[in-house]
């Protein structure tokens, strides 16, 4: 008995009948796609990562005060100082705003938390330029 070749069946050159085409044809396949996915672009995380901590920051804050309930100006201003050194910001508590100075940054961050005193809800909020 003769032993038959086997056809290969190529279905973009069907004149080539190596098998080593299709294996480049997926490595250049491959090559294509790699590529693609290196040539998008990647944003800076480094700066949302730290737009993200100066908000968790803010939160922390806001979540300190209304949980002692001590709102005095001094006090405010000196925790603002210890989270953001060299910022500016606005504190809004109780219809009353506090100026910090400080670095004004590109981006304004704001948080705001509510609290009730006098059967009445209040809001704190916190603005940092970063």
């Amino acid at each position: 008995m003769k032993k038959q070749k086997k056809k290969v069946f190529c279905l973009f050159l069907p004149a080539v009948k190596q098998k080593g085409f299709s294996f480049t044809f997926e490595a250049l396949l491959s090559l294509v796609v790699l590529v693609i996915i290196l040539s998008v672009p990647v944003g800076n995380k480094e700066n949302n990562l730290e737009k993200i901590y100066s908000l968790q920051k803010e939160n922390d804050l806001i979540k300190i005060w209304i949980k002692t309930g001590n709102f005095g100006e001094k006090e405010i201003t000196e925790d603002f100082r210890k989270m953001f050194p060299f910022q500016k910001g606005e504190i809004m508590i109780e219809n009353r705003k506090i100026k910090i100075s400080g670095k004004k940054g590109e981006t304004v961050l704001k948080s705001s938390g509510f609290y009730y005193k006098n059967n009445k809800l209040n809001e704190i909020s916190v603005k940092v330029f970063v």
